[in-house]
């Protein structure tokens, strides 16, 4: 039906679309419209200017695509890429996310290795002397602090807990380490 030809014009000049009838038995209002009008079932759906230039460009100016023959010299592996199906967009974040999780795993072991690399080669250095003089002084508190915890205990000042007793128990061990470095 021509949307023209359904405009009416009053007794005062004015553009119309006449009441109709619904394939329900009620009827539509008249409805004014102005000159020019043009419903929206009508109208052409909007197309920005970059949309519009690639729906009239060929992708590449003077290509014409491949020709029969081209196609029939296709390989098997060829034919098998291009049956390939088609992964939706979920399917292709997922796809990248575990590329990038494998990624990530394969630098934590690389990260890993080198660290364990670099304790091993410093436990077969040699102690510079500072790094003597630090043990030292670490190995001398300790021992500190185990005579006093004895003399509290020979005094009768405290009743050693286990953690106590495990700590008097290394005198012996820690006066060996003094003694090798």
């Amino acid at each position: 039906m021509n949307f023209e030809a359904s405009l009416q014009r009053d007794a005062q000049g004015k553009m119309f679309i006449p009441s109709t009838q619904r394939p329900d038995g009620s009827w539509r209002p008249v409805k004014y419209v102005k000159e020019g009008y043009v419903p929206q079932d009508e109208q052409d759906t909007y197309r920005s200017k970059g949309k519009k230039w690639s729906e009239g460009a060929t992708a590449i100016p003077g290509y014409t695509g491949p020709t029969p023959k081209s196609e029939e010299r296709m390989t098997n592996a060829d034919l098998a890429a291009s049956n390939k199906p088609k992964l939706s967009k979920n399917q292709k974040k997922r796809a990248k996310k575990k590329e990038a999780k494998k990624e990530d795993e394969f630098v934590i072991e690389e990260i890993t290795t080198g660290i364990t690399e670099q304790v091993n080669i410093s436990k077969g250095d040699e102690l510079t002397p500072g790094e003597i003089e630090k043990k030292k002084k670490g190995i001398m508190k300790k021992l500190r602090a185990i005579e006093d915890l004895q003399a509290k205990v020979d005094a009768g000042e405290i009743v050693p807990d286990k953690d106590q007793v495990a700590k008097l128990s290394k005198k012996k061990e820690l006066e060996k380490q003094l003694k090798e470095l």
